[in-house]
C-alpha cells in the first residue's frame, strides 16, 4: 500500500510496523494537513487534521462511498474555534487514527463506529 503524507511524500508500506513508524509523527501535523493510505484508487482511508483531533473517512471494498468514522468518547471542546454546524469537526485522537489506519492495512473491522450508524 501507499501512504501519502503532507508535502507530497509517498511511502510504500509493507507491514504494520512500517505503517506505525511512518505515522509516528501524527502529533506534529498542522491543522488542514491530510494523510491517506491507499490500497487502490477506490479503497482508501484519509485523515484530515482539525485542531487537536482528526476527521477520518474511509472507503473499503464493498462500500459504495466514503464514510466518516467517529468515536463514542467525550471530546474536550474547550479551546476549539466556533464553526458553522455544516462543517465537519474532528473526533479521533492521534492514537485512534493510528489504530484505524492499522486496521485498514490489516483488513480488519474498524474499532471506531461509522458516523450516523
Amino acid at each position: 500500500m501507499e501512504l501519502h503524507l503532507p508535502g507530497a511524500q509517498v511511502v510504500r508500506v509493507g507491514s504494520s510496523a512500517e505503517l506505525a513508524s511512518a505515522l509516528s509523527a501524527l502529533a506534529t501535523f498542522a491543522p488542514g494537513e491530510v494523510i491517506e493510505l491507499k490500497a487502490s484508487e477506490k479503497h482508501t482511508i484519509r485523515a484530515t487534521r482539525d485542531d487537536a483531533y482528526w476527521i477520518v473517512t474511509a472507503r473499503r471494498p464493498g462500500w459504495w462511498f466514503r464514510q466518516t468514522l467517529t468515536t463514542g468518547d467525550t471530546l474536550d471542546l474547550s479551546g476549539r474555534k466556533p464553526r458553522p454546524f455544516r462543517e465537519p469537526r474532528g473526533a479521533l485522537s492521534d492514537a485512534k487514527v493510528l489504530t484505524v489506519f492499522r486496521e485498514f492495512f490489516e483488513g480488519r473491522t474498524f474499532s471506531q463506529p461509522i458516523e450516523g450508524a
